[in-house]
């Protein structure tokens, strides 16, 4: 039999005194022992390695983006004992996890059932969305329709309009299910996201060529994750009480175009160097939209927190900007690179204008 890739969700944590001073903390790996339908192992023990969490970024409330630290799934490959229908994983520190091998296994990265392009076939920049949990194509290229609609009535796309289209992959999948699951959800914020490398390969299945992906989840809840150059972005089909769901692929959208985050949401691994809508220094006159700027320096227009009260257009240094509170700044107090209520700032409209 073919080796498998196996696929669950890490358990929590266990805050044992006990087990903390018998020195059973996690030490980066985990047992596995199949089983029969008798609940009897079968087969050797496998030992798997356990992923290091990361920080991912989400919306939360009030068109807030936030950064969260998340677990990464517990996925390997392995060939099956005969007569294995279920395991039980052991990791130091967590509670043991049992689970079926039928509703575990990763499904194996097939051709899409249908490519469509909404927008120009002649477009410079290509959105790739990857359909998760429709089991109708019509509604799900609604929902791209709906997103395309988004983004060429958001500033400065609508100057051009053409220039960004979407290439919608869609696969049948059960609602409830989906194939780049199981979906890993906040509980006191709005992180929603999938298995990463299982999106990214049935991106390459599809043969897309794309400046950004993002996989689109129909679900009832508000939320989604960033991606990265190597894996899709997700979002979901809900919209919140304050902004429509389609403004959290727009935010996404804007990475694709080299702006950085304009909020000061903590980040323990920020890329490297400063995006072009970001500074380090408080005088408008040496941040790099200097020649944009309405107020003069030498200090920043605002200090953290504060600014609100300026007038509308205001164009200058804001201080709290890419995960700082202090000694990073931004063009405007709001921009869509700092909560998804807001348009794009004068300085990222230039910016995409720039790449457009």
């Amino acid at each position: 039999m073919s080796p498998i890739r196996m696929t669950v969700p890490r358990a929590k944590a266990r805050h044992n005194l006990l087990e903390t001073i018998a020195g059973t903390e996690p030490t980066g790996t985990a047992n596995v022992d199949f089983l029969d339908s008798a609940g009897q192992r079968v087969g050797r023990r496998r030992k798997i390695a356990v992923p290091p969490g990361f920080v991912m970024e989400a919306p939360a409330s009030g068109g807030a983006i936030t950064h969260i630290q998340a677990d990464s799934l517990l996925a390997f490959m392995t060939r099956l004992p005969a007569g294995a229908v279920s395991f039980r994983l052991d990791e130091a520190g967590r509670s043991p996890i049992t689970a079926s091998i039928h509703e575990t296994a990763s499904p194996r990265p097939i051709k899409p059932n249908s490519i469509k392009r909404f927008g120009s076939k002649s477009a410079s920049f290509i959105l790739a969305v990857l359909a998760e949990r429709f089991d109708t194509e019509s509604a799900f290229h609604a929902s791209c329709a709906a997103l395309l609609g988004a983004i060429d009535a958001t500033p400065p796309f609508n100057e051009r309009p053409g220039k960004v289209a979407i290439d919608a992959i869609y696969w049948k999948t059960d609602p409830a299910k989906g194939q780049l699951g199981p979906l890993q959800m906040g509980t006191a914020n709005d992180l929603v996201f999938g298995d990463r490398a299982l999106a990214a390969a049935f991106l390459k299945k599809s043969k897309v060529r794309a400046n950004r992906a993002i996989v689109l989840i129909n679900l009832r809840r508000r939320g989604g994750a960033g991606g990265t150059a190597d894996f899709p972005a997700w979002v979901t089909n809900e919209p919140s009480a304050t902004d429509p769901w389609e403004a959290v692929a727009i935010h996404e959208l804007g990475h694709a175009f080299g702006l950085g985050d304009e909020y000061d949401s903590p980040n323990p691994n920020p890329p490297p160097g400063l995006e072009g809508n970001i500074s380090a220094t408080p005088d408008p006159g040496n941040a790099p939209w200097a020649h944009l700027c309405t107020v003069a320096g030498p200090g920043p227009t605002a200090r953290f927190n504060a600014g609100a009260s300026l007038p509308a257009g205001t164009i200058g240094t804001f201080e709290g900007a890419r995960y700082e509170e202090h000694g990073r700044f931004r063009p405007q107090f709001s921009c869509m690179m700092r909560s998804t209520r807001s348009p794009f700032c004068a300085r990222c409209q230039e910016l995409i204008r720039e790449k457009l």
